[in-house]
């Protein structure tokens, strides 16, 4: 089926626009794109009008508007099972006062849906709608870790992006990793996105699939052995619960989105 291009260039716009940590330019959204800014300034213009992009007319940047937001929190609140998982993850920042996150797995990237903040300094580069290589995260390993080599081979067909020196090289240091989770019941990520920044992470499975992963976010300098071991009980507690309640409330359940 061939796809409609106008559709598909609106589309990438806000993609673009959503995934980017910084606001953009006219020119470097062409640049990105490869599409000319003669045909992206008028569909900047209509999203403008339509409040799904706002301009800063002093940088002459664009960043998404509060009608993007509109329809996230339409879809959110429309979607029983995010919210069920909500009110745990609220559990886990209270008892380890960090910030707490959750993410599906999509294609080779995990997808951020949730996230709930703590009262800290810690500064994270995802947010809701955004998306990483799930080989960088502790959400994305806890995600893949019931993959297979091969299945690993097909996420993962072209060589893995560096984002910081600690970020894992290849398939093969990716599946011992994943081995040593399934064995540990915890997926951990230290430096990997941030030089400062340890995350803990675990599957959410139903119906013998993981369908989720939740997470928490703390600095390095508080990781520790005691207060790892903390944080991973508090972690997988509230995901025992989940599951429960999955399997009570949403029997047909295959996946959130």
């Amino acid at each position: 089926m061939s796809l409609h291009q106008p559709t598909l260039r609106v589309l990438k716009i806000l993609e673009l626009l959503a995934n980017s940590q910084e606001r953009l330019t006219l020119s470097t959204i062409a640049k990105k794109l490869n599409i000319p800014t003669s045909t992206i300034y008028p569909i900047l213009q209509t999203l403008q009008e339509k409040q799904y992009v706002q301009c800063d007319l002093k940088h002459k940047t664009y960043h998404l508007d509060f009608q993007i937001l509109a329809l996230s929190n339409h879809i959110k609140s429309e979607n029983k099972v995010l919210e069920l998982i909500k009110k745990h993850m609220k559990t886990i920042r209270d008892l380890t006062q960090q910030t707490c996150q959750m993410g599906i797995l999509k294609e080779g990237n995990v997808l951020y849906l949730e996230k709930i903040d703590a009262n800290n300094q810690v500064q994270l580069k995802s947010f809701i709608g955004t998306s990483y290589p799930a080989y960088a995260t502790s959400l994305g390993k806890a995600l893949l870790a019931n993959k297979n080599k091969n299945e690993l081979k097909k996420l993962y067909p072209q060589a893995f992006q560096k984002i910081t020196t600690k970020t894992l090289n290849n398939i093969e240091e990716l599946y011992q990793e994943l081995k040593s989770i399934k064995k540990n019941k915890i997926a951990l990520e230290s430096g990997e996105m941030n030089p400062q920044i340890e995350c803990m992470a675990i599957g959410i499975e139903h119906k013998g699939k993981i369908i989720a992963a939740i997470s928490i976010s703390y600095l390095l300098y508080y990781s520790n052995e005691k207060f790892r071991e903390t944080n991973k009980k508090i972690l997988q507690e509230e995901k025992n619960k989940i599951e429960k309640e999955l399997s009570f409330s949403f029997p047909d359940l295959d996946a959130i989105y």
